[in-house]
């Protein structure tokens, strides 16, 4: 049986990281997490989920939060 997936610690900090600059996107586009969540079609949960590196969220669903938080989508990778 093969060895179930762990991230490494890097890749949890990343995770804490892009999760961190979501947070403070969205604060800043005055959104909830709820508000958030209907525009790109996500539980507010999972939104919570993400900002806490709890989840890896895949490209597109990245994606779809920056047109929602209306930032290019390299921005919840590095700061400006």
């Amino acid at each position: 049986m093969p060895t179930p997936y762990r991230p490494n610690d890097q890749q949890l900090r990343d995770r804490r990281d892009v999760g961190a600059r979501l947070y403070s996107l969205r604060r800043q586009a005055n959104l909830t997490q709820e508000q958030l969540g209907e525009h790109v079609r996500m539980d507010r949960r999972t939104i919570g989920r993400i900002e806490n590196g709890l989840v890896a969220p895949t490209l597109d669903q990245l994606s779809a939060v920056a047109r929602a938080i209306g930032v290019p989508l390299w921005r919840l990778f590095r700061d400006e």
